[in-house]
């Protein structure tokens, strides 16, 4: 099974996925973005189950366009800030099984998500975060961010809604501002929720408890920390029956946030084990380029030092760095867990000269 046995033993092998890399290996429309969640429509997040579910993923910063034979951006190609994927029903996916759609129009592409919440402004666009179906609405973390004075800079955290059948640009999404998110201050950083989601709640999962957990961060000065919330699986929207771990229990207030893991990253991802525990993949310290693990025995901890995995190779290109890596456990199979990794360049403009740089690339850890 797999994992099955990856507590006990402590030896497990990683290996590159050269089969999801060229999934997203593409020369029209969507040519590459960071950022890649992926969310079962069917609720069911057990390893093998693409094979009967579609799969939504969700992008941030993409390019979309057309790139030529050499791996040029042609003229027209732009950044949108996020788009999304359709994948249906596949365990082995290939290029044109996925179907990638932007907002706007075929001339002018857009974001799929623009904030348009009472605290947004014309500035404002989304990073997408981890998302969740349940019972045919899916969930949507965004955290709203601001094209000046610092494009990285959070100043919310929304919840965004899509009703059953509502189909691309989503007409019918509702976007409402969480709770979930404060300013820094002098003694921490910005707290955040959503950056990673594990579902407790689903039939399927063992010893469930019907919550669905929340992790984020405090984003303290190069070290980024792991907080954790929980809320009920039935009443996932409403921000009332929402609790924050504080290090001794579930309480209201996300000030008093106990941090449960430190070195890791905003996107990241925890997975529950076949034998209950749970196992948090993340790329340590942001951008080292090294995967890292930690396992516990409850979603909130204690969770165990990191261990380091994977340290990626040099990717084709200038300056490139690497960064938010999670897995995907309802895209992996016996091969072993799914992991991505995100791969850019400090060289804005070496995307055009080589298109190859600017997308997910995946390993398999193997137990």
């Amino acid at each position: 099974m797999l994992l099955a046995s990856f507590l006990l033993l402590q030896s497990f092998t990683v290996e590159r996925a050269p089969d999801w890399d060229s999934a997203f290996d593409r020369n029209s429309g969507w040519t590459g973005a960071d950022g890649i969640y992926s969310i079962p429509l069917s609720g069911n997040e057990l390893p093998g189950t693409s094979r009967n579910q579609s799969t939504l993923f969700v992008f941030s910063d993409t390019f979309w366009g057309d790139v030529d034979s050499f791996g040029n951006r042609l003229p027209g190609t732009v950044m949108v800030n996020n788009t999304i994927g359709f994948l249906p029903p596949n365990p082995n996916p290939k290029p044109h099984d996925f179907s990638f759609f932007s907002g706007g129009t075929v001339l002018n592409p857009e974001s799929v998500f623009t904030p348009h919440t009472t605290n947004s402004t014309p500035d404002d666009f989304y990073w997408l975060k981890d998302g969740i179906c349940i019972e045919g609405t899916t969930y949507l973390f965004a955290a709203r961010m601001r094209k000046t004075p610092a494009p990285f800079y959070r100043y919310g955290i929304s919840l965004i809604q899509i009703p059953p059948g509502d189909l691309p640009p989503f007409p019918n999404q509702i976007q409402t501002e969480t709770p979930f998110w404060s300013d820094e201050t002098a003694n921490r950083g910005q707290l955040a929720l959503g950056g990673a989601i594990l579902d407790l709640g689903a039939p399927d999962v063992i010893n469930g408890d019907g919550y669905v957990y929340i992790y984020g961060i405090q984003e303290d000065p190069l070290n980024k920390k792991v907080i954790v919330a929980r809320a009920p699986r039935n009443k996932f929207a409403d921000f009332s029956e929402w609790r924050i771990w504080d290090g001794a229990g579930w309480g209201t207030d996300l000030e008093n946030a106990a941090v449960i893991a430190g070195r890791t990253s905003t996107e990241m991802s925890v997975t529950q084990l076949p034998d209950g525990s749970f196992l948090m993949v993340f790329m340590r310290d942001t951008i080292s380029g090294v995967v890292s693990i930690r396992t516990a025995p409850r979603p909130e901890g204690p969770w165990s030092d990191y261990t380091d995995i994977y340290t990626c190779p040099n990717f084709p290109g200038t300056q490139i760095f690497t960064y938010h890596a999670k897995a995907h456990p309802h895209l992996s199979d016996s091969r072993g867990l799914l992991i991505s990794i995100n791969v850019n360049s400090l060289d804005f403009w070496s995307h055009f000269s080589n298109a190859d740089i600017y997308r997910p690339r995946f390993i398999r850890l193997i137990p």
